[in-house]
């Protein structure tokens, strides 16, 4: 049940700034899935699209459909809240599970919001770095789509200890393991990309192929937690605390973290120091791996979440976890000050400092106030790197 039926504070105030906010989510996917219907270069077929668009594509259609039900739901609070009428409240007559029901019909597509745009980016990194075509072009692209409609799809796999039938509990871990499969296409497609590729390792691509170590792991864990007869076991438990930081920082985290140093010479044409970047990169994979390990592994020893206090039995894992924690921190702060620093102090590039070939690195570093100069001349796939010049270098 929501716990703003029994709280003091002005929850109403606060559920209708949620619902205003949630027109800045749908609003977002309208015009980014208008923009790529209609506002696509006319030579630029579907096919020829960079799959970071294919995946902000397949982003913008979760928003504009599973944002609403989090309208509703908020709708539904403070029309409780204000009216009295039993909606979750047992005690009004209402039923807490369909509260339940309604946060997770939005919240499990919610993660895929923030993940799928972070597959964008490393499926943009991967073959810039190794000098590859994309390996499974159309595989990858519909396989956003995939996840998109299949993660609308297993909300309930986080209520197995709710007390619904077992039919239910049959179809959505069935469901569950189905919508890992468009995940793992991704994971396999770009591995396949890396085979035999002219690998050059640079820091995006140390962050992308952390985000498919880390995500993987997030995904595998996923699995026991969509398995009804381990979920049951640890249900609520620092082992989903685990599972999930390992999909979203790991994942969407660590994707940011690429896209900001893959992109970062083309906004501000500059590059930052390198060495220091993998520094911090390091630091961030090894301190993030403290941090988040244990957590699984107490986890599965009972450890439940939101406790604030432990069993002796839990200590040694906590302690690791905090040290963790601190060197993960200073990764971050080392990270964000070689940005910030070489923002106006890092040494000039010119306009593919990469080699990518996708359009955006045939502009000026930074970008002119309109993107290109003129109309730009689409004559090569996103991932063609015959044609592009190989020696590119700071200017």
């Amino acid at each position: 049940m929501p716990f703003s039926e029994f709280t003091t504070t002005n929850v109403s105030v606060a559920v209708i700034g949620v619902f205003i906010l949630g027109f800045s989510s749908i609003l977002t996917g309208l015009n980014f899935i208008t923009t790529v219907h209609r506002l696509k270069m006319p030579e630029m077929k579907w096919t020829k699209m960079p799959l970071f668009v294919w995946a902000l594509y397949a982003t913008a259609w979760i928003q504009v459909l599973a944002t609403p039900i989090l309208g509703i739901t908020v709708l539904l609070i403070f029309v409780e809240r204000m009216f009295g009428i039993g909606l979750f409240d047992p005690a009004k007559g209402g039923d807490p599970i369909l509260y339940q029901h309604l946060f997770w019909i939005y919240s499990h597509p919610a993660v895929y919001i923030m993940v799928v745009p972070a597959m964008g980016v490393v499926t943009e990194i991967i073959p810039t770095f190794a000098r590859k075509h994309i390996f499974g072009y159309k595989a990858i692209a519909f396989s956003s789509l995939a996840i998109a409609f299949a993660g609308s799809l297993v909300w309930a796999h986080h209520m197995y200890t709710s007390g619904m039938s077992d039919t239910a509990v049959l179809i959505f871990s069935f469901l569950t393991f189905i919508v890992a499969i468009p995940t793992a296409i991704k994971v396999f497609n770009w591995v396949a990309t890396l085979y035999k590729g002219s690998i050059v390792i640079e820091p995006p691509l140390l962050y992308a192929l952390s985000f498919i170590f880390l995500f993987s792991i997030g995904g595998l864990t996923g699995l026991i937690l969509g398995s009804a007869g381990t979920d049951i076991h640890v249900h609520d438990t620092y082992f989903v605390v685990g599972h999930f930081h390992y999909t979203i920082f790991g994942g969407t985290g660590f994707g940011f973290f690429g896209a900001m140093h893959y992109w970062f010479p083309k906004i501000y044409g500059r590059m930052y120091n390198k060495k220091l970047a993998v520094i911090s990169w390091a630091i961030l994979f090894v301190g993030f791996n403290i941090l988040y390990f244990p957590m699984l592994v107490i986890g599965m020893m009972g450890m439940p979440r939101r406790y604030y206090d432990y069993l002796p039995q839990y200590h040694t894992g906590h302690l690791i976890s905090t040290i963790g924690s601190w060197i993960l921190a200073t990764g971050l702060l080392l990270m964000f000050y070689n940005l910030f620093k070489s923002i106006k102090h890092g040494e000039k590039v010119g306009k593919s400092p990469w080699g990518a070939a996708t359009l955006e690195w045939t502009t000026p570093s930074p970008p002119p106030t309109l993107n290109f100069v003129g109309e730009p001349k689409l004559t090569r796939g996103p991932y063609d790197y015959k044609g592009v010049e190989e020696d590119e270098q700071y200017t």
